[in-house]
Formats: C-alpha cells, structure tokens, sequence
C-alpha cells in the first residue's frame, strides 16, 4: 500500500513537473508578447519622427560668402566724371568696376526665411582708388532648392579719398551646382549725398550696381 503511494506521490510530482515545464514557456511568451507590440510602436514613433524631422528640420544657421565683380550706372553726374552715357556730362554714367567680397551669417527656419547680418569689403579697379565698407541687414531663402535669394538693407561706407555714407537696398540670386557652391548675382540702389556743386548746394548721387560672381554656402544646426 505504502508503495503504491509512493508511486502515485511521485506520478503526481512528475506530472506537477510536467505541467511546470510546458506552462514555462507560455509565461515567458505572455510576457515577451507585449514587449513586441511596444517595440513596434517604438519603431512607428521614431519613423514618425524622422518623417516629422525631414518635413520640418526646425531652425539652422547659414553662412554663406561671395566673391564677385561689378560696374554701376550713376544717374546724376555732377562731377562730370568719365564714362557718360548720354549726350551731355549731366546724362547717367558708368562708375568705375568694382570688386566685393562679402560674408553673411543668417538663422532661422531651415525650410523658411531666415535673418542675419552681412559685411561687405570693396574696392574700384580704375580711377581713383574707393575702398567702400558695407554692413548689412539680411533676409534670405534656400529651403531644398538649389537656389538662394535674399534681400539686404546696408549702409555702405567710402572710405577714401573722402568718407561718406550712403544708404543702399540690394536683392540676389544665386544658383547651386553643387549643394555648396554656385554662382551669383546681386542688383544693388545706393543713394549718396556730396558736395555742393555750381548748380547745386547738395548733389545727391542715386546708383544703381550689378554684380556677377561665386558663392559657398554652409548650413549646420545651431
């Protein structure tokens, strides 16, 4: 008697081990189970994400730098420098060429406008030598095109032979043949004030300026 429960005690201990063993693995699948699903939002959430990221990178900062040659028509002459265009040294005339190198730094949205500053260093090829300064207030656009336009506000600055001040408003364009570099192109409205004349107690000396040359762009986040 004592045998045969003995043998039932132990059938009945290999059967609980039994039952332990098979619910084992279920168990560790119930758990594991919910992880899955979570894992798979994970992966939705950070999918979403990146599409969010790519649909809106958020804000970046921009330099950009230009080297480029130019001429200018003035429409006032009362210098009566060389170059007129017309039939009397009062008509329009051609200014010097120019040479100007600039560097801007702007921020902002990555796929909208963005707003910086600019300085400006130039300087005549022929005639009388005017270095000219020009701090700038800058408004640009790229986004995923490979052009770039921005407008600018300045205050251009000769230098010598005499300093004057003048106030300007300049708009550009630029082109990308690489996702760096690319060509460039800017028109310019400068108005100065200068001495009096026989005709005038003030001569006031409206330009109007096109340039053509080279651009590099750089873009990173803040």
């Amino acid at each position: 008697m004592s045998s045969a429960a003995s043998f039932a005690r132990g059938c009945a201990a290999l059967f609980a081990l039994a039952v332990i063993l098979g619910a084992a693995p279920a168990a560790a699948e119930e758990r594991t189970s919910p992880s899955e699903p979570r894992a798979e939002q994970k992966g939705a959430r950070s999918d979403g994400a990146a599409a969010q990221l790519e649909k809106n990178p958020g804000a970046t900062v921009r330099l950009f730098a230009t080297a480029a040659a130019g001429f200018g028509i003035r429409f006032n002459n009362p210098y009566r420098l060389e170059t007129q265009l017309g039939e009397d040294a009062s008509s329009a005339s051609l200014s010097a060429p120019y040479l100007d190198f600039a560097l801007s730094v702007v921020g902002g949205p990555a796929n909208g406008l963005q707003h910086g500053g600019g300085l400006h260093l130039g300087t005549s090829l022929t005639g009388v030598t005017q270095p000219f300064l020009t701090p700038s207030y800058v408004l640009a656009y790229r986004a995923e095109l490979p052009v770039l336009l921005y407008a600018r506000l300045a205050t251009p600055i000769l230098l010598s032979p005499d300093v004057n001040v003048g106030g300007e408003v300049a708009a550009s364009a630029s082109y990308f043949l690489t996702s760096g570099l690319g060509l460039t192109s800017e028109i310019a409205f400068d108005l100065f004030y200068g001495a009096a004349t026989l005709e005038e107690q003030y001569s006031a000396i409206p330009i109007l300026s096109f340039q053509f040359g080279v651009i590099a762009d750089y873009e990173f986040l803040p």
